[in-house]
């Protein structure tokens, strides 16, 4: 039974993943799918096996207070950050075969 409710946990945790979402959007439609949401590619190499895009999205995130559940006279703040996620997109024939995600924090000061 704790087997079966491991193996249950693991399928979850892999198929709801951002990398597995995004497979399930982008594989198989066209790169102008991609495009109109990230805008124009900010590098582009041409591999035999297929073009390879690479996307930058940059976000700032604000500071925000971390709730504990009580009251405290010093509360604890995350730090602004500056999120950079790098859409790694492989493109054979104008249709998208593979599309990986890398995101990046960077503490601003």
């Amino acid at each position: 039974m704790k087997a079966l409710l491991f193996i249950v946990a693991v399928v979850v945790m892999v198929s709801c993943s951002p990398q597995r979402s995004l497979q399930k959007t982008y594989v198989g439609k066209p790169l102008s799918a991609l495009e109109s949401e990230l805008g124009k590619p900010h590098t582009v190499f041409n591999k035999e096996s297929g073009d390879i895009y690479i996307f930058e999205k940059i976000e700032m995130l604000k500071s925000t207070e971390i709730s504990q559940h009580k009251l405290t006279l010093d509360p604890m703040v995350t730090p602004k950050v500056k999120k950079t996620s790098h859409y790694t997109v492989t493109v054979v024939d104008g249709v998208i075969t593979k599309i990986e995600l890398e995101e990046q924090y960077e503490r601003n000061k």
